[in-house]
C-alpha cells in the first residue's frame, strides 16, 4: 500500500510538518518540498503526478504528492532512528 506523507507521518508516530523538516535536513526534500531524485529512482519514495479543475481559470492545475512505499516507510524509518514492528496478516482459516 503506498501513503502519502501525511499518512507516512502517521505510522511514522510524527507530525507531517515535523516529518518534512527531518526529510529536508536529510537531503531526501529539497526546500520546495519537492522529492530528490536519488530516493526516486531506489523504488522507496515517488511522485504521484495529480490534476484538478481549476475554475477561475478554466483549466486543469497539475501538481505532484510524495508517496512512500511500504519498503519505503520501513527505509524512512530507518533513516530516522524510529522502530516500526510489523505484525504478520493472520490466516483466513485461523482462530487466536
Amino acid at each position: 500500500m503506498n501513503r502519502d506523507l501525511k499518512a507516512t507521518a502517521q505510522v511514522l508516530g510524527l507530525r507531517d510538518r515535523e516529518l518534512r523538516s527531518r526529510l529536508r535536513e536529510l537531503r531526501i526534500l529539497n526546500t520546495a518540498g519537492e522529492l530528490v531524485i536519488g530516493p526516486r529512482t531506489e523504488g522507496r519514495l515517488f511522485v504521484d503526478p495529480r490534476s484538478r479543475w481549476n475554475k477561475r481559470f478554466n483549466t486543469y492545475s497539475h501538481y505532484g504528492v510524495v508517496m512512500a512505499t511500504e519498503a519505503g516507510v520501513t527505509w524512512l524509518a530507518k533513516q530516522l532512528g524510529i522502530t516500526v514492528t510489523t505484525k504478520q496478516p493472520q490466516q483466513a482459516g485461523s482462530q487466536a
